[in-house]
């Protein structure tokens, strides 16, 4: 029995108070022997006494919220342990840089979004957490598989924010995110940005170590922006010139983890994406789920609704002779 809210027993000695206060109505007699026994009105007043305590005592239980313990149950499926990774900068609100056809194409952020919820409502066994980033990681939601707030994650994630980019924070918060949780076999990152930044020589050495002890999968989709060189780029750049995301690219593939890049520059290309990652991450996984305790608050609030209408139907009774 878990006990959320134990200031509430503070209150229990107002359950004590129909039994201290007396009511103050009827007639007045200066000679009680004159007044004849009432045993039933005696009786009837000490069970109002008890009902009206039994019904504080109730709502003051009710206040404590008394829980049964929480129940760890093994699951078995096919998915992964994923986080996503979402850059939160405002150059998400921005087009893609076209289509086929050569029109603009929508919103990057808002096609993330559906793509991304596409993709967590069709693998119903991969626990999932999200980390958002501009400036500095924003904490989403943890490895879970409550899919209410995982979509919750995904809309704040999906969200502008700054005009940065600082990858380097966000996927230091999600390598953080697999501490907490027992390893199922098969962890991966799922990083969806439109811009790489720079990663500092301290970043690269602390992220690798991080990423390498916990053997994480890491998949990059890479948003292009209009004229952006694409990160599969083969041209020679002056030392200190490569553009931010093909030295990111390289980083990557540097770490000897399983590791795969993809572009997208339409809706197309992404939902191509996430459909090849969603192939490639279905491993057989086990994991335990945590079922919530029985809330034992409602039987008491339950108990007090019927205990109030007793005291009701009492308070009209009327007995005639």
């Amino acid at each position: 029995m878990i006990i959320l809210h134990p200031w509430a027993f503070a209150l229990l000695p107002v359950a004590l108070l129909p039994f201290w206060l007396k009511g103050h109505q009827g007639q007045h007699y200066s000679w009680l022997d004159i007044v004849p026994e009432d045993v039933f009105s005696d009786r009837l007043n000490l069970a109002v006494k008890v009902i009206m305590s039994l019904l504080l005592l109730s709502i003051v239980i009710a206040l404590a919220s008394p829980r049964g313990s929480d129940e760890q149950v093994p699951k078995v499926g096919k998915g992964a342990q994923t986080v996503m990774v979402i850059d939160r900068s405002v150059s998400m609100d921005h087009p893609f840089a076209g289509d086929s056809s050569g029109h603009v194409a929508e919103i990057k952020s808002a096609t993330a979004r559906r793509i991304i919820t596409q993709f967590i409502d069709s693998r119903p066994n991969d626990m999932m957490g999200v980390v958002g980033f501009t400036n500095s990681a924003l904490y989403g939601i943890k490895i879970t598989t409550n899919r209410d707030a995982i979509h919750a994650a995904i809309v704040a994630a999906t969200s502008p924010s700054l005009n940065q980019t600082n990858i380097g924070a966000g996927l230091t918060e999600a390598v953080g995110l697999f501490d907490n949780i027992q390893n199922s076999g098969s962890r991966a990152i799922i990083l969806l940005s439109d811009g790489a930044g720079k990663l500092s020589p301290r970043v690269k050495f602390l992220l690798s170590e991080r990423l390498k002890s916990r053997k994480l999968s890491i998949y990059w989709i890479m948003l292009r922006e209009p004229g952006e060189a694409s990160i599969f780029s083969k041209e020679e750049y002056e030392e200190g010139r490569t553009p931010n995301s093909i030295v990111l690219h390289k980083y990557f593939q540097s770490l000897g983890l399983k590791y795969k890049a993809y572009e997208a520059d339409n809706p197309e290309t992404l939902q191509s994406a996430i459909n090849d990652i969603d192939t490639r991450e279905k491993k057989v996984i086990k994991y335990n789920e945590t079922i919530a305790g029985f809330d034992y608050s409602k039987i008491f609030v339950i108990s007090a609704l019927v205990l109030v209408l007793l005291m009701l139907g009492i308070k009209n009774l009327r007995v005639y002779e």
